[in-house]
């Protein structure tokens, strides 16, 4: 039986875009100007293993409500990645994410219906290719 890894854990968040962003306009803000303000930051750049995004596929979101499953109605996913949950967690108090990250997250996300998910990583299987 695998087991929870001890050396990382992750921290997933559903995101919402706002009412009056497309969907276009949100995942190319997000992908190209979000992204290079988050990893700017000194705390990022210390506390973080990894950083990613999921963007939403509606093509791949349709067949799947075809096929009979719930899905999830948000636009994307953020994944952080570090050795602890606190130092994840830094990053989000931190005085310099707070008067730079945020009000540029507020220029794209409804962070008000953005659902987190703090989660210890199992590897079932990896291919590497």
């Amino acid at each position: 039986m695998p087991d929870v890894r001890q050396d990382r854990v992750r921290l997933v968040i559903l995101l919402h875009r706002k009412e009056s962003m497309n969907v276009d306009d949100f995942q190319e803000y997000w992908r190209n100007e979000h992204s290079q303000v988050f990893s700017s930051i000194a705390v990022v750049k210390k506390n973080l293993l990894s950083y990613e995004q999921a963007h939403g596929n509606s093509e791949a979101l349709e067949q799947l409500k075809q096929v009979g499953f719930p899905v999830a109605e948000a636009d994307g996913m953020a994944i952080f990645e570090a050795v602890s949950y606190e130092k994840i967690f830094e990053c989000f108090t931190d005085d310099e994410y707070k008067k730079v990250v945020v009000p540029d997250e507020e220029k794209f996300l409804d962070r008000g219906k953005s659902l987190a998910f703090p989660a210890g990583i199992v590897n079932v299987f990896d291919d590497p290719t």
